[in-house]
């Protein structure tokens, strides 16, 4: 490592011991209105005292987020199944991930620690993991020095690089392949694209191999969906009936900024089509909130999720706000046509292949850059629709909803970009267990 690396990971290693506490109690504001940290906050800061020794030869996977977590699970299961003499931790950074990291039998949850030197060093030498698995890109200066100080193995699994991000890190090439590309002993890349800009950074050629993405693989349940579609063609019957036809917009994970460019588009649009629902599902609670503030201005009609049984007996309001977490399959269900938040803002989108599971089809805003490869193959093959602001997404529901056909086409072709990604999984498990 030259010089000028080892000062600058110095100086990042005593700021972070002075910012972890901040960080953490800004974590547990930020997760107040979402499943809470509890007294399980400490562990961000390294204190693992109420968790278990491993009695058996640990592995680390770090998941972070809920989507990460849910991508990970049935990779994570099956390596649970295949190696039941190994202590599997998995750690995530949110609440919500750790719901899903819970559901997961025989892995054992803990909050991962926070950048800083003792809260690494704490967690390694409370697990004593023999090899870390990084989902995607929580690539952390002081986790990877330290682990490879301890002799920790580390691999970089769904690996994915936008091209602004690897640009970021060619600005500082020296602290870039130093503090981030060396430490890696092995980097299983979504994408081809994602392999160079690894080599580029400085990671050796021979540690980077493409596998595919983990999100291709998904295990959605199917159950909450079927149960969601009888819902769903209860209201269909409900219309007809009436000499009426009744279909369903979806808008999934939104975030600040789309909960109201969403609502106006639905508004719009129930000018044509009367018996329109909407099935607003925003991305966090906040979201929930923003949604409601403005519908109350408009005097929407909308109801909460909560306020029903699971199947929504007497629903007959305009808009659902999905206010739950762990059940999307729920909300695809209910719907004809999906837009994907996080896309009209610039979030970067969020994962299509599940709504594409399920050959519904899909719209998205010019901001997917976290999902390029899926979404440019679900455009490029007919199964997605880019709304570029909110008069283009009007534009594309009306089309859609006024040509059935069209619709199941579009739903049929994402289905088959899904199932033709499928595979990841294998690929990523026996490239893993080469290591051990």
């Amino acid at each position: 490592m030259k010089l000028r690396s080892r000062l600058m990971l110095t100086a990042y290693s005593g700021a972070t011991l002075l910012v972890a506490p901040l960080g953490a109690a800004f974590l547990c504001y930020k997760k107040r209105h979402d499943p809470p940290y509890g007294t399980r906050a400490l562990e961000l800061l390294g204190c693992y005292h109420g968790q278990p020794r491993p009695t058996a030869p640990c592995v680390w996977f770090h998941t972070v987020s809920v989507g990460e977590a849910i991508a990970a699970r049935p990779l994570i299961k099956e390596f649970i199944a295949r190696h039941p003499e190994l202590y599997v931790v998995v750690t995530t950074t949110t609440t919500t991930g750790a719901r899903e990291v819970q559901k997961i039998e025989g892995a054992h949850h803990v909050f991962a620690p926070l950048d800083s030197p003792l809260a690494v060093r704490a967690f390694i030498h409370r697990f004593n993991p023999s090899h870390l698995f990084i989902m995607e890109t929580e690539l952390w200066p002081v986790l990877l020095h330290e682990a490879y100080r301890q002799g920790v193995l580390m691999v970089v699994f769904n690996a994915r690089m936008p091209e602004k991000t690897c640009l970021k890190y060619l600005d500082h090439q020296i602290l870039s392949r130093d503090l981030i590309a060396e430490p890696l002993d092995l980097v299983l890349c979504q994408t081809k694209d994602d392999a160079g800009r690894f080599t580029r950074i400085g990671v050796n050629k021979n540690k980077v191999k493409v596998t595919g993405s983990l999100k291709y693989d998904l295990s959605p349940n199917e159950t909450l969906f079927k149960h969601a579609r009888s819902i769903y063609r209860f209201w269909q019957a409900q219309a007809a009936a009436l000499g009426q036809e009744c279909q369903v917009i979806g808008a999934i994970s939104t975030h600040e900024g789309e909960e109201e460019m969403v609502l106006e588009t639905y508004y719009s649009l129930k000018q044509l089509y009367p018996n329109l629902k909407l099935i607003l599902v925003p991305r966090h609670q906040s979201g929930v909130t923003r949604a409601q503030n403005f519908l109350n201005e408009i005097k929407g009609s909308y109801a909460l999720k909560t306020e029903f049984d699971r199947n929504l007996t007497g629903f007959s309001q305009d808009v659902l706000l999905g206010n739950t977490m762990g059940e999307i399959e729920f909300y695809l269900g209910l719907c004809d046509l999906i837009f994907m938040g996080g896309s009209l803002v610039e979030v970067g989108g969020h994962n299509p292949l599940e709504p594409a599971y399920f050959a519904l089809p899909l719209i998205t805003g010019r901001y997917y850059y976290n999902f390029t490869e899926q979404y440019e193959n679900l455009i490029e093959r007919g199964g997605a629709y880019v709304a570029v602001d909110h008069h283009s997404l009007y534009n594309i529901c009306e089309k859609l909803l006024q040509d059935p056909k069209l619709m199941s086409t579009t739903g049929m072709n994402a289905f088959e970009v899904q199932q033709a990604g499928r595979g990841a999984i294998s690929a990523t498990l026996n490239a893993l267990e080469a290591l051990l």
